[in-house]
């Protein structure tokens, strides 16, 4: 048996147990008191825990308070005896002095106001100090008359000095008992001692009078070592009188809005001083307490937490009185636990009992996931086999389609090179572009399949853009000319010469876009504007390139690419602003009614200036901004939101009147979206339309920046700097593109809108001006005749060149305008190389090179004189043209049809015919090109001494140079040609240009295989 059954059985069997205990309704009832009974025991353990804790807490209160009252009482008195300090140091103290300072005293005593001094006479004394203040010692009776004190006693205690509210002044103090016993505790201690609380106005407020003997200046209690020392040399008293109920009700009032608890402050009188009956309580009464201090009228009530303290003979009491029963409040807190542990097992055997139910669904619910992860893992494994056989497949597509293309335009091109009638080299063009266009189709298609399976990848190098925007000028150049359109290109002078990004992939973004404008625009223009984008600060931080995560990138980095799902127009931004924000120029419309075709904005432009370069710390990283704009077709507003989607147009219709396929939009979007741009459109019907990219992008470092390709552009020649010409145009907007060309070219550029300021600047500085260039778009040559006759009139200006820019004129019509006195006509679109050329010539300066361009490769048919050249490939064709076309250099080449056969022929050449270049075919039967390859490099080491007894994996000493020749333009196939000792790299179908290309390389030693070298590696 299984283990699983085992287990499976034995929780049956523990279920089973289960069920049949529970069934029983005296068990659970069972269950049931039991819990009550611990809920209950549990209940009162924490009802005794809370009340105690309440207590506890009542008491801590109560402790509180009492600090806080006594705090306040002993401050009153301590202040009350600072005028000691004037007793002592003032030896003929009078009354005025005593009252004068006790009143600019009074406020570190708010609470006592009433100060006396009373003067300590012995029996034997009274007749002088009567005499000396001339007066009795006075006493006052029960019914409030003053009378002189009888001489029946040891000592008095007259009051000498009193402050201005009292008027009992020599009156014997100590006469009274309740004042006799604190004068002589006083006189004892040294310490300072309170009277008994006694009643005085204003009703119920009880006041205490307060001592403090006086022996002596510089001396007090401690300088006595017992009472009959200090009984001796006391001299007098200070004393002072509060309102006890005053002070009380003054602490205690902030506390009275506790919720939780009442105070009551009470005096507590002496048993043994025989005062009850004073304060009318019962003489056979355990305890007597005098309220000061109780606003809820509770001191009647008997309290668990009360706090006392004394000054002397004389006790306080502070009680503090729950306003709730702290009984029924604990009781409150935690009867709730009795009542929630019955409900507990009350339910427990219900849980219980659903619960094992459901472990046993859950039980057969685990067999089911696991079929379910079964069937997951088998469709995962199907899924990654599945994406395998797509991949497969595309390479075979490719390499199967571009094998046979490979041929056509092969043959093509050798075929141009023969001498052949007018006929039949335009049915040659036709068949060649034919194939470009279907090679095209094939590239598009693979790279839409390459970024929907995520495996596209980007590169970041450092490139010209002005060259590369130029550079796709050039691809349609013949489009252009056969549709008579004017193509323009406007850089703005902010946009730097050298970023670093994917050259490859703004071209191929760029150059879908103008040639599906070109498909849509019959007739008009189309403008291509690049501008550059000023961020706003806290816009800078979350600035993201292709490459900069990377901070130590190397030029030619691959970075890891995104997966981009179908997103239609929307998703990515159409009609709507890009969500990054900055300023940018203003773009520049070829539309006339436009915003961006107006005086204004054209002064906006030359105006604007970028602001963030200097003061930014990532100024190194920018926002490209490009748009293309054309006078077409338009797109409905309805239909944009299929001009993204695969496959699809805006409009059925357009597909059959216009042709495509409807990827080159998708694949654009998908570019932009992987390089962190985005990407819009605005149309109109019947007015064109405006798509618009963004790209992120940053300055190349310190050694990027010295690249060729960060050089000057557009010509290194400097000899056009500091030239003045006029550039008349009536179109402000086609004027500022021709004046951008000229700039680049270090020409200062005067503007004329027409022939009168024209002549007037020639008139004023007609001097330095070297070239005057027309735009025969904005004046016909009707207008022209008679400027050339006035400047050729002028005796300074006879010689001055007159160039005229046109979109291309019959010879009839040149040949018009030469003898109406234009030097030359320069065709548009406009090319660098090809003004800067004209303006040479036009000031009397030979160019470089040549402004033809040549309409074939120009072979160097020396390049391999005397080189043997393998040609490695399993198809007849594909051996021909490669052949063909590499005999056309000079070389002897020799052909062989596979990969077994190309390992014997390196292994058997002579001596005297050693090959010097293999072209090696990737895909091929038994034996493929990267397997020949890994035999052909290992025989180098077995055959060379020096090599062989390192055991190293390559030899540089006898290395053949092997380059792949493959239709597989997939992902990873170059990566794999030179992990497998391959030296360089060609795509079929074979490209004159890129094959002279590698054959430079190869003459010039450098190949692009950059593995390490055996030094390299023993070294790592």
């Amino acid at each position: 048996m299984e283990p699983g059954a085992v287990s499976r059985c034995g929780w049956q069997r523990w279920q089973g147990k289960s069920n049949s205990c529970f069934r029983h309704w005296p068990v659970r009832a069972l269950f049931v008191v039991m819990g009550w009974v611990l809920a209950c025991g549990i209940g009162v353990v924490l009802w005794r825990g809370a009340l105690q804790s309440m207590e506890d807490e009542l008491l801590l209160k109560c402790e509180n308070r009492k600090e806080v009252l006594k705090s306040e009482v002993e401050n009153s008195l301590n202040a009350s005896f600072v005028i000691l300090g004037l007793t002592a140091s003032v030896p003929e103290l009078d009354e005025n002095m005593w009252v004068n300072f006790a009143s600019r005293t009074l406020f570190l005593r708010p609470n006592v106001r009433r100060l006396v001094y009373v003067e300590r006479v012995l029996a034997s004394q009274r007749p002088a100090f009567e005499k000396k203040w001339n007066t009795s010692i006075l006493f006052v009776d029960d019914k409030g008359a003053v009378v002189i004190r009888e001489n029946n006693d040891t000592e008095y205690s007259p009051i000498v000095f009193e402050t201005d509210d009292e008027h009992y002044r020599f009156v014997d103090s100590g006469a009274y008992p309740l004042y006799r016993n604190a004068i002589d505790a006083a006189r004892d201690t040294g310490l300072f001692t309170l009277s008994p609380i006694t009643p005085r106005r204003p009703a119920n407020s009880w006041y205490m009078g307060a001592y403090l003997a006086y022996y002596g200046p510089g001396r007090d209690y401690t300088s006595f070592s017992s009472i009959e020392a200090r009984r001796n040399a006391c001299i007098g008293y200070v004393g002072s009188v509060f309102n006890a109920t005053d002070v009380f009700y003054r602490v205690l009032l902030r506390f009275t809005d506790d919720v939780d608890m009442d105070v009551v402050a009470v005096f507590v009188v002496d048993p043994a001083s025989g005062l009850y009956p004073y304060y009318n309580c019962s003489a056979t009464s355990s305890s007597c307490a005098l309220p000061l201090f109780d606003p809820a009228h509770r001191a009647s009530e008997v309290s668990k937490a009360a706090v006392s303290w004394g000054y002397g003979t004389q006790q306080f009491e502070v009680r503090c009185l729950p306003k709730h029963n702290l009984t029924l409040l604990a009781l409150r807190a935690v009867i709730a636990w009795p009542l929630l542990m019955s409900l507990v097992v009350i339910f427990f055997s219900i849980i219980v009992y659903l619960v094992l139910k459901r472990m046993e669904a859950i039980e057969k619910d685990v067999v089911v996931m696991e079929r379910m992860n079964e069937d997951l893992k088998l469709a995962k494994l199907a899924a990654e086999a599945a994406d395998k056989a797509k991949s497969n497949f595309l390479a075979t597509v490719s390499h199967e389609i571009r094998t046979p293309m490979n041929g056509v335009i092969g043959m093509t091109n050798l075929l141009m090179g023969t001498e052949l009638t007018t006929q039949q080299l335009e049915y040659v063009k036709v068949a060649q572009a034919s194939g470009n266009s279907l090679i095209a189709l094939i590239n598009d298609v693979l790279d839409l399949s390459k970024i929907e399976a995520g495996r596209m990848e980007l590169e970041s190098v450092a490139f010209n853009i002005r060259r590369e925007v130029d550079n796709v000028f050039h691809l349609f150049d013949e489009t252009v000319q056969q549709k008579k359109i004017e193509m323009s290109m406007l850089v703005h002078d902010t946009v730097p010469t050298c970023i670093v990004g994917d050259p490859g992939r703004f071209r191929q973004v760029l150059g879908n876009l103008i040639g599906n404008s070109l498909k849509f625009t019959k007739e008009g223009s189309i403008l291509v504007c690049v501008r550059v984008m000023d961020h706003n600060q806290e816009d800078i931080s979350d600035f993201t390139t292709i490459n900069m995560g990377q901070k130590t990138a190397a030029p030619g980095d691959i970075q890891l690419s995104q997966v981009l799902p179908n997103e239609t127009l929307s998703q990515v931004g159409v009609d709507k602003p890009g969500s990054r924000k900055g300023d940018t120029p203003p773009r520049l419309s070829i539309q006339p009614d436009s915003e961006g075709n107006c005086k204004e904005a054209v002064e906006l432009w030359r105006k604007w200036e970028l602001k963030t370069t200097s003061s930014n710390p990532h100024s190194n990283y920018f926002t490209i901004v490009t748009s293309v704009e054309d006078t077409g077709i338009g797109i409905p507003h309805h239909l944009e939101h299929r001009l993204f989607q695969p496959f699809s147009q805006a409009n059925s219709s357009t597909s059959r009147e216009h042709g495509g396929t409807g990827i080159g939009l998708s694949i654009c979007q998908k570019l932009v979206k992987l390089m962190n741009g985005e990407i819009t459109v605005m149309s109109k019907v019947g007015a064109g339309s405006v798509f618009e990219f963004t790209l992120p992008v940053r300055a190349p470092d310190v050694s990027e920046g010295g690249k060729p390709c960060c050089s000057a552009f557009p010509v290194d020649d400097k000899r056009l700097n500091g030239m003045h010409v006029i550039l008349l145009d009536s179109n402000l907007v086609r004027q500022e593109v021709s004046a951008s060309y000229l700039r680049c070219l270090g020409i200062h550029v005067e503007l004329a809108e027409d022939v009168q300021s024209t002549l007037e600047i020639l008139k004023t500085g007609g001097t330095k001006i070297q070239a005057i260039l027309i735009d025969l778009e904005g004046f016909p040559g009707a207008y022209i005749t008679p400027l050339a006759c006035s400047i050729r009139n002028m005796s300074t200006l006879k010689a001055l060149p007159v160039l005229a820019l046109s979109l291309g004129l019959s010879p009839a019509v040149e040949s018009a305008l030469k003898d109406s006195g234009v030097s030359y006509i320069v065709n548009k679109p406009l090319r660098y190389s090809t003004l800067a050329s004209v303006l040479l010539e036009a000031i009397g300066i030979s160019s470089k090179a040549s402004t033809k361009k040549p309409n074939k490769v120009n072979y160097d048919a020396k390049i391999l004189s005397g080189k043997r050249l393998l040609v490695v490939d399993d198809n007849m064709v594909n051996r021909r043209v490669a052949t063909s076309m590499l005999k056309k250099y000079g070389a002897i080449v020799s052909s062989v049809n596979g990969g077994g056969e190309a390992v014997a022929a390196v292994k058997n050449q002579r001596e005297d015919e050693k090959l010097d270049l293999v072209l090696m075919d990737i895909q091929m039967p038994e034996m493929d090109g990267w397997e020949a390859t890994r035999r052909i490099r290992s025989w180098e080491v077995e055959n060379c001494n020096i090599c062989r007894p390192k055991n190293v994996l390559r030899c540089d000493h006898h290395r053949l140079p092997i380059v792949a020749v493959t239709a597989d333009a997939l992902k990873g196939t170059h990566a794999e040609c030179i992990n497998s000792g391959m030296d360089d790299y060609l795509t079929k179908p074979l490209d004159q240009k890129h094959l002279h290309a590698l054959l430079e390389r190869f003459i010039r030693n450098e190949m692009h295989n950059d593995l390490p070298t055996n030094e390299q590696l023993l070294v790592g």
